[in-house]
């Protein structure tokens, strides 16, 4: 796993099944990042695209929660603690708290139950997908 050099791009599909999707990149400290989403996935019967759809109160209960399920998420390492809300795009400090991370790769998901991963699809093109993240390195 590399760093992503200043101003260069990668671009990934994101399956919704598994907890988290590594992206083969590790991130440091103070790094800036732009995230972009396009594309759709399948929740149980409900295709979204990466902004997810709403049910409250039923969101509490999210890996990021109060955020909407199905919404595409970051974390670095395999860690929900520091998890963050990408939807369609983000710019995106990496914070300090992950200094102390054995594992420093950045990684995504779908945000949704934690047992309720075994719903989720990722669609064929001709049906909308993949979801798809273009991770940009700003700075």
């Amino acid at each position: 796993m590399t760093p992503l050099a200043i101003g260069t791009s990668l671009s990934l599909p994101v399956d919704p099944r598994p907890f988290f999707v590594p992206s083969g990149l590790n991130v440091a400290p103070g790094e800036r990042y732009r995230f972009t989403a396009s594309g759709k996935w399948q929740d149980w019967f409900r295709i979204t695209t990466a902004t997810g759809w709403k049910l409250w109160p039923l969101q509490r209960w999210n890996r990021v929660p109060g955020a909407a399920f199905f919404c595409l998420c970051g974390c670095v390492g395999q860690n929900d603690r520091d998890a963050f809300v990408i939807g369609a795009g983000l710019d995106w400090t990496v914070p300090d708290s992950i200094a102390g991370f054995d594992d420093k790769q950045l990684n995504f998901f779908a945000n949704d139950w934690p047992g309720s991963y075994g719903n989720n699809l990722a669609l064929p093109p001709e049906k909308g997908g993949p979801l798809t993240v273009t991770v940009t390195r700003l700075a």
